[in-house]
């Protein structure tokens, strides 16, 4: 698997574990039997992980996006991202699971620009999180040896997370909870296209950022993977009124003619649009 495709799920489990290791064991929240997010039967047969798992690895994790935004000389904004004081905001499973992943994105945000003391905080925040949705780490000494080793080195500690890929990923196969990946993964993209769009909206376009507006341009693909993703658990209320938000992104994009020529003005919508739906998952609402 290419390392840009790496599910956010793995990533945000990863950095969460691998400063966990002292972590209190504190007493976790019990989910109700519908947090397990079902897949709907199809001919009495479970549309089971093969089909949702191959789509989650289509979505692409944000350190492509914010990679590009960090190239096109757009600067590090602490304010944009989530703050960690939020947590405590999110009692329902699903707030837990899209904002785990909204955090993801914002690690991924602190590494690409090196802001490596901003990690302890919010590694923390997701770490929490995945404890309560009884996410399970799989990790050793080793890696949490090499992170400890590494933890100030972007090149090396973005290749300890993804040589733990593996081992996460088999454990995650066996949990057989992908509905609560899913809304992870979601939570994950939404907030890599609002750090992007939110940062970035009020450059005039030239030729030097051009690449980053055809990268935005090219979300639609990944939008059009997540709402095919969320659209297995579309029975549930939750997720049902999240796909008609992001089809709202959707019908915005499909104003774009082509990556290529996305301006200004599209770019300022998108970006309003984005940053309501990612504002209400991190108010919890």
């Amino acid at each position: 698997m290419q390392q840009k495709y790496l599910p956010v799920v793995l990533i945000v489990i990863l950095l969460s574990g691998l400063l966990s290791c002292n972590s209190d064991n504190s007493t976790k929240d019990t989910l109700p039997v519908a947090d397990t997010l079902t897949v709907v039967k199809d001919s009495g047969q479970q549309v089971l992980s093969a089909k949702v798992e191959m789509v989650i690895s289509d979505i692409p994790f944000p350190f492509e996006i914010l990679e590009n935004l960090h190239d096109s000389h757009i600067s590090f904004d602490q304010k944009v991202m989530n703050p960690v004081s939020n947590t405590a905001r999110y009692n329902q499973y699903n707030s837990k699971a899209l904002n785990l992943g909204i955090y993801g994105a914002d690690l991924a945000y602190v590494v690409t620009y090196e802001q490596f003391q901003q990690i302890g905080a919010y590694v923390k925040n997701a770490k929490k999180l995945a404890d309560e949705l009884n996410i399970p780490f799989a990790f050793n000494q080793d890696m949490m040896d090499k992170y400890n080793k590494f933890k100030d080195n972007k090149d090396s500690l973005t290749q300890v997370v993804y040589n733990s890929y593996n081992e996460v990923d088999k454990s995650l196969k066996g949990d057989d909870r992908v509905g609560i990946a899913a809304l992870v993964v979601t939570g994950s993209w939404l907030e890599g296209l609002y750090l992007s769009t939110r940062t970035f909206v009020n450059t005039d376009k030239t030729a030097d950022n051009a690449g980053l507006y055809r990268t935005i341009g090219g979300q639609k693909q990944s939008l059009g993977i997540v709402i095919r993703l969320l659209d297995e658990y579309k029975q549930d209320a939750y997720i049902a009124s999240l796909i008609e938000d992001l089809k709202g992104i959707t019908s915005l994009y499909d104003k774009v003619t082509s990556n290529a020529v996305m301006n200004e003005r599209q770019l300022i919508f998108i970006n309003q649009k984005v940053e309501k739906l990612r504002n209400k998952i991190a108010d919890g609402l």
